[in-house]
């Protein structure tokens, strides 16, 4: 039986005060226990979170659950995290720890971002390893979450989001004005978040270039004490999610092993970088090819190919058909 965190525990029964429930009776409906002295806390499943949040939601009669519980969530468990925004001098070197934060929070949350003319676009998705999870519960609360990490970041109390949600509204709509200073658009093709590039490089008060590159040392440290968890094949998966284009030198020094021992020690587990790194690819190239908003050159980007013509060549390969006409059969 899953098992929540103290921590995690503490912070929904607060939550849940705040929207009117008792959320003892919704983790025994779920079939989550509270952790005791004989029982080890787990990570819990994507698939048990979701339903999690929903049934808060829906056991609320006061404030909305997603939103009371994106603006109680903080980093102070990660105190990593904490000292990486905090000494960042821009919103640019920030913005790196998005590829951290599914690693240290919840390996299934995926965020990725680009800059699309003047705007810096910040993308959100779930993707279990098994199947599609569809949560607008989560998703909305990772977009609070974010807003917030924008303002710690920029130490300004509102930007203006344009948002889009792939879902549809889950409550009144001026709900989501209050909370974002905007009206989402819902039924989009991408959980979006758009705000203008200008911040990327607006200086920090509070940067430090010595401390900054300490904390990220420290960051690079709690990924490697993730292997006593995933394993090295584990963690290397979930660091290729996040990041598919980096390379083994990339890899390896974020895992604090040397090339040649990651190298060892992926050939005895019966894979190799090359390999992992394919799966990851092929596995992203498909979730994107059904994203109408992206064409090839930009997923061939993504995906860390040098131009269109060796992403074909290689998800040829891979699903034995040009990604083109994958895409035209996946969005008949």
């Amino acid at each position: 039986m899953p098992t929540i965190s103290l921590h995690d525990l503490s912070r929904l029964t607060t939550v849940g005060a705040l929207c009117g429930f008792d959320i003892a009776p919704v983790l025994k409906e779920v079939g989550i226990q509270v952790p005791g002295h004989d029982v080890e806390e787990a990570p819990l499943d994507l698939e048990i979170v979701a339903r999690l949040f929903e049934l808060c939601r829906l056991r609320s009669t006061k404030g909305y659950f997603p939103f009371v519980v994106g603006e109680h969530f903080a980093f102070e468990n990660v105190p990593e995290v904490q000292a990486f925004l905090i000494t960042s001098s821009s919103l640019r070197e920030a913005v790196w720890l998005l590829e951290y934060i599914p690693n240290l929070v919840q390996p299934d949350l995926v965020s990725r971002y680009g800059i699309i003319g003047d705007q810096l676009v910040v993308y959100f998705d779930l993707q279990a390893r098994t199947k599609t999870i569809r949560s607008p519960e989560l998703i909305e609360t990772a977009f609070v979450v974010f807003a917030k990490f924008l303002g710690q970041v920029l130490q300004q109390d509102s930007i203006h989001f344009d948002l889009t949600f792939q879902h549809e509204p889950l409550t009144e709509l001026g709900v989501y004005q209050r909370q974002f200073g905007t009206r989402p658009v819902f039924g989009a093709t991408r959980n979006a978040i758009r705000f203008g590039a200008e911040f990327l490089d607006r200086p920090l008060p509070t940067g430090s270039p010595a401390l900054h590159a300490k904390a990220q040392l420290l960051l690079e440290g709690r990924l490697q004490r993730l292997q006593a968890e995933h394993g090295l094949t584990g963690t290397l998966l979930l660091m290729l999610r996040h990041a598919p284009s980096i390379t083994m030198a990339e890899a390896s020094l974020r895992l604090g092993v040397e090339p040649r021992t990651l190298q060892r020690k992926l050939k005895e587990a019966g894979t190799s970088f090359a390999m992992l790194q394919s799966q990851v690819r092929f596995d992203l190239a498909k979730a994107m090819l059904i994203d109408r908003e992206l064409d090839l050159d930009a997923i061939a980007a993504k995906l860390g190919f040098a131009d269109r013509v060796s992403f074909t060549k290689a998800f040829s390969k891979w699903s034995g058909q040009p990604p083109a006409t994958y895409r035209r059969s996946h969005l008949t």
